[in-house]
């Protein structure tokens, strides 16, 4: 290859080192990536071998690269941050950076992470039902779909759902692609961008960012572990007077806790008492025991939007979840569906009607919570033994919400210098507040939280350690 131009007064050394220094402040080699090899470069910048062996050397000098013995040289996790030129901002720990973190490598880890490991999914079930669906005529999956969606697997979902003392009708039922589309249309069809949207504090922070995208008003409740504070959310209701709660019977994300039958009484007699509706989001309902009760049961699905999804148990790609509602705002729901999205798509919800249709899927989350078990005993240890305080210990689904004595922003910036991905308790914020909280994931390897308490210990130490004199 012909030799690339360097700059006047530049040598081949120095233009490959400031060549490499700009991908990696670009991201373009990100942290621990590998970089080209010498050869590889070399040929690729038109400069020989030699040239790139400096340039990599001074690159490990000034702090930007490790050569590791054998395999070649990588960027340091601090490098593009630390590095920087001049001009460049510290991260901001909000719901797009968990979202780019969570996405741009897919084996991201750590006990930040919102899902189930990959190792636990039923991989061998989703192959053999989606061969099998292959081998079927085509014929349907060629046409539109329908309004509701697959009305096979709507019905089943009513047999589902009766078994948690939800009935309704397929009618009732509209399928979504998930817990976030579901509140979408919500938001679309039956609130006002100007109108109040109560959430506890903490709460997910996808809602809170569908909430500020709406341009609704956020009102807040503290979330006790038991449950909502109902001395202030009696006030805050009274005063901001909201159309709609957001809330979670069961395994609430990301404190964990579940509702009482007593609870749900109270919030149920409030919204009647000042009209609002409830968006009860229970995504990990399968991760739990059937026997706990929901708001929509007790409500009978007159003031309650139920919501439910698939991707948490069987895949996050395979994006199937539904509604249950009144007949009514059903109707609505579905317009707006059609409206914003036309239909969902039928071959993924054929997919998840075969599997529980085949009763797969029953076995795949006892399974799942057998581990959940286990995995939530490990990490109460782990983090028992550091002195940390839960929230809740006792309490089931995917999350347990700590006390780190740290900043949590400073926590997760430091851990994914490491690799690892972590929630603090920012995102879940309504107001966005630096916190020393955070989410963690029962399924996560306890040596990845082991590493995250040790960088906890390290910013708390520093934070108590004396100023050094000048």
């Amino acid at each position: 290859m012909a030799r690339k131009a360097v700059r006047p007064g530049q040598t081949r050394v120095e233009d490959c080192v400031q060549w490499v220094k700009k991908r990696i402040h670009g991201e373009v080699f990100r942290p621990r990536m590998r970089l080209p090899s010498v050869r590889t470069l070399a040929r690729e910048r038109g400069v020989s071998p030699f040239t790139v062996v400096e340039a990599y050397g001074q690159l490990v000098a000034s702090g930007y690269l490790e050569a590791r013995r054998g395999s070649g040289f990588y960027v340091l996790g601090r490098a593009s941050r630390s590095l920087a030129p001049k001009g460049y901002q510290k991260p901001r720990i909000d719901l797009s950076w968990l979202m780019r973190n969570m996405l741009a490598d897919s084996a991201a880890n750590g006990p930040g992470l919102g899902v189930l490991p990959t190792a636990w999914l039923a991989a061998i079930d989703l192959g053999a039902a989606l061969r099998s669906l292959g081998r079927q005529a085509p014929t349907r999956w060629l046409d539109s779909g329908s309004r509701r969606g697959y009305e096979p697997l709507r019905a089943v979902l009513q047999q589902r759902m009766a078994g948690l003392d939800i009935l309704a009708q397929p009618e009732q039922i509209v399928l979504t692609t998930g817990i976030t589309h579901a509140l979408d249309l919500v938001l679309r069809s039956l609130i006002a961008p100007d109108e109040a949207v109560m959430v506890l504090d903490p709460c997910w922070f996808g809602a809170l960012g569908m909430l500020s995208a709406h341009g609704s008003r956020v009102v807040s409740v503290p979330c006790t572990p038991s449950g909502p504070d109902f001395v202030a959310m009696e006030r805050a209701v009274l005063q901001e007077k909201p159309r709609l709660l957001i809330i979670s019977s069961v395994a609430q994300n990301p404190t964990g806790v579940s509702l009482s039958a007593e609870a749900i009484a109270r919030i149920l007699d409030m919204a009647r008492r000042h009209d609002f509706l409830i968006f009860e989001d229970d995504v990990y309902a399968d991760l739990c025991d059937s026997a706990m009760p929901r708001l929509a049961g007790a409500d009978h699905l007159d003031r309650v939007l139920y919501a439910g999804s698939f991707s948490k148990t069987l895949a996050s790609n395979i994006r199937v979840g539904f509604l249950a509602c009144r007949a009514d705002l059903a109707d609505r729901l579905s317009d707006a569906k059609i409206i914003s999205g036309f239909t969902t798509p039928e071959l993924n919800e054929r997919l998840v009607h075969k599997l529980l249709v085949e009763n797969k899927y029953s076995r795949h989350v006892q399974g799942l919570r057998s581990r959940l078990i286990e995995g939530r005993a490990r990490t109460v240890e782990v983090l028992s033994e550091a002195g940390l305080r839960i929230f809740n210990a006792s309490v089931c689904g995917l999350f347990l919400w700590v006390h780190m004595g740290c900043d949590c922003d400073e926590l997760a910036l430091l851990c994914g210098e490491k690799g690892l991905l972590l929630a603090p308790g920012r995102l879940f914020s309504p107001h966005g507040t630096p916190s020393e909280w955070m989410r963690v994931n029962v399924a996560t390897d306890p040596d990845l939280t082991s590493d995250c308490i040790r960088g906890a210990r390290s910013l708390a130490a520093r934070r108590r350690a004396p100023p050094r004199p000048h």
